[in-house]
């Protein structure tokens, strides 16, 4: 596993892609659980090592998510080499547009009717998730800004149930990462990266994809949006990180578990000291609540 996930590691680096740790599963006490320790729901060994316990001291290893995602070969070997040997790799999709396909919410279904539509998807690097779906991998294109997509998060999903979009400001797990059912992210036969060039998104799904954000009448990144929102916060930092998570989970377009990335990363940038962490996650897990009763609410009416 260590060598097969550093190869796996220091090839995306060499094609100019970053990498970071994530957490792995572990066996504890007759039950699989994420090697983190704490009880993290879907994220459970998908979500990034923010530090890591070496003997009697905690270092830093991605305090900042995916946004600590490196393309220095000397790092990523100090990584997955020797301090967290056993993570699994996580990829940054900043130069990405990656088609997540769960078959378990129709995405099978979806990209069948896609490729009906347009054609059949050129051929491209994909591989296998743990969890019985599919990453279909294409290059982002030059000054197309194509963001995450959250299929279950939509009423009209711009590609259709159980396809969701990871791109700029995500990332993916890679294989030979291991997933916590105990299945193993692996590359397809017929498209591994060895063998087939990774090619450019097509058209048609570029456009689907910037159509939906022009559309949104929004007329500005949210992400951009809570990187500018203030230089540095003394007072009243809860209600500020409050106010960070609401306006990002309101994005349709992010993923929550990217955006709860995004309020921690936010809160060490931004607040003046900033909060514990197990703070912010609280504040974070309010909001989401919220903005669940809203959408509820929504719906109803």
């Amino acid at each position: 596993m260590t060598d097969s996930v550093l190869l796996n590691a220091l090839a995306w680096v060499g094609r100019g892609h970053g990498v970071f740790p994530l957490w792995w599963p572990v066996t504890h006490d007759g039950q699989v659980t994420c090697a983190c320790g704490e009880p993290c729901g879907k994220q459970a060994a998908k979500h990034p090592i923010a530090r890591y316990d070496l003997g009697n001291r905690s270092v830093p290893i991605a305090p900042h998510g995916h946004l600590s995602a490196t393309t220095q070969s000397g790092v990523v070997k100090l990584w997955f080499g020797l301090r967290v040997p056993n993570a699994n790799l996580g990829v940054s999709t900043e130069k990405l547009v990656v088609v997540d396909v769960d078959p378990r919410d129709g995405g099978d279904e979806s990209l069948r009717k896609l490729e009906a539509e347009h054609g059949e998807l050129p051929l491209t690097w994909r591989s296998l998730t743990g969890g019985g779906g599919e990453h279909i991998i294409f290059a982002a294109s030059d000054g197309v800004n194509v963001v995450n997509v959250v299929a279950k998060q939509m009423t009209d999903p711009p590609l259709g149930p159980g396809i969701d979009i990871r791109a700029r400001g995500g990332y993916i797990v890679a294989p030979p990462s291991r997933h916590i059912s105990g299945g193993v992210y692996a590359w397809s036969v017929d498209h591994h990266p060895a063998d087939v060039p990774l090619t450019t998104a097509p058209d048609w799904l570029v456009e689907r994809l910037t159509a939906r954000r022009t559309t949104s009448g929004k007329g500005h990144d949210p992400v951009e949006w809570a990187t500018r929102m203030a230089e540095k916060v003394s007072e009243y930092r809860d209600a500020a990180v409050a106010r960070v998570a609401g306006k990002l989970l309101r994005a349709v377009s992010l993923d929550p578990a990217f955006v709860a990335t995004l309020v921690h990363d936010w809160n060490i940038c931004h607040c003046d000291p900033p909060l514990p962490e197990h703070e912010v996650q609280d504040i974070f897990d309010r909001i989401c609540k919220r903005e669940i009763d809203r959408l509820e609410a929504n719906h109803a009416t």
